[in-house]
């Protein structure tokens, strides 16, 4: 269970590595932008406080670089644990499938539960945009929300296992359809209960626009690469305590690790 953790983890840090650099090449300059622009639509407001003006730290490029590539990399490791408790739900929900369905599904929906859907919600926006005042009640809603959403998948997994576990696969179809509506308003309940950002965004549509679309693929290449890895990593292990460079690694790649 312990290397299978950390082959998830590792998996993440990886990727997180990788996004890392890719938002230093492509969203650092648009978030550097949008900062630049705030600083001109606030430039005609009344000069701060001498209290106001020590509180503000400067933060040159290079730091925004460090801090991108440091923070992407430990949220690619968090994601690595969250993909290691979805691969292990499914893997006791769908026990017959190959290490690389497993994978690939358990990436498809953590992008959808942690990524898409409180996109939806929250879509996201440069750093510096928005009012300090909110900022901590806006961090509070955004991560009840993901925390609800990745809860929600992670029930559904559960409700398909004990539905699996209850009788013949083809008896079911009616628990399955349920268990999916259920899912269904779960989803409608978190979206249309929990408050939304309050804040104007006071940043060029094809700007925010742009950020947005480098941040989501940033999302999708996080979770695609942590499952590539993931999948690898499992077909690596089964083929060398397999012995055999002949032997095919199949549905049981990756079960031991999942238990």
């Amino acid at each position: 269970m312990q290397k299978f953790i950390i082959t998830c983890v590792v998996a993440g840090l990886i990727a997180g590595i990788l996004v890392g650099g890719f938002h230093n090449l492509f969203t650092v300059p648009v978030i550097e932008r949008a900062i630049m622009l705030e600083e001109e639509r606030s430039a005609g407001d009344p000069p701060p406080t001498t209290e106001e003006l020590a509180a503000e730290t400067p933060v040159s490029l290079g730091v925004q670089r460090i801090g991108m590539a440091v923070g992407t990399t430990i949220y690619g490791a968090i994601l690595g644990l969250v993909f290691a408790g979805g691969y292990a739900l499914l893997r006791r929900a769908m026990p017959e499938w190959h290490v690389i369905a497993l994978a690939a599904v358990v990436g498809a929906l953590g992008f959808l539960a942690i990524s898409l859907f409180p996109f939806i919600k929250y879509p996201p926006n440069p750093a510096g945009v928005g009012d300090g005042e909110t900022l901590l009640f806006r961090q509070l809603m955004q991560t009840l929300f993901f925390i609800l959403s990745g809860a929600g998948v992670a029930g559904l997994l559960i409700g398909v296992r004990k539905i699996r576990q209850s009788g013949p696969a083809g008896t079911h179809f009616g628990t399955y359809a349920l268990a999916f509506a259920s899912y269904v308003v779960f989803a409608l309940v978190i979206i249309v209960a929990i408050p939304g950002n309050p804040d104007p965004v006071p940043v060029p549509i094809n700007l925010l626009e742009l950020f947005r679309t480098l941040t989501m693929i940033g999302q999708f290449l996080l979770w695609a690469l942590t499952a590539v890895g993931v999948a690898l990593a499992f077909l690596w292990q089964a083929r060398s305590q397999q012995g055999s460079a002949g032997d095919r690694p199949s549905v049981t790649a990756g079960q031991e690790s999942g238990s």
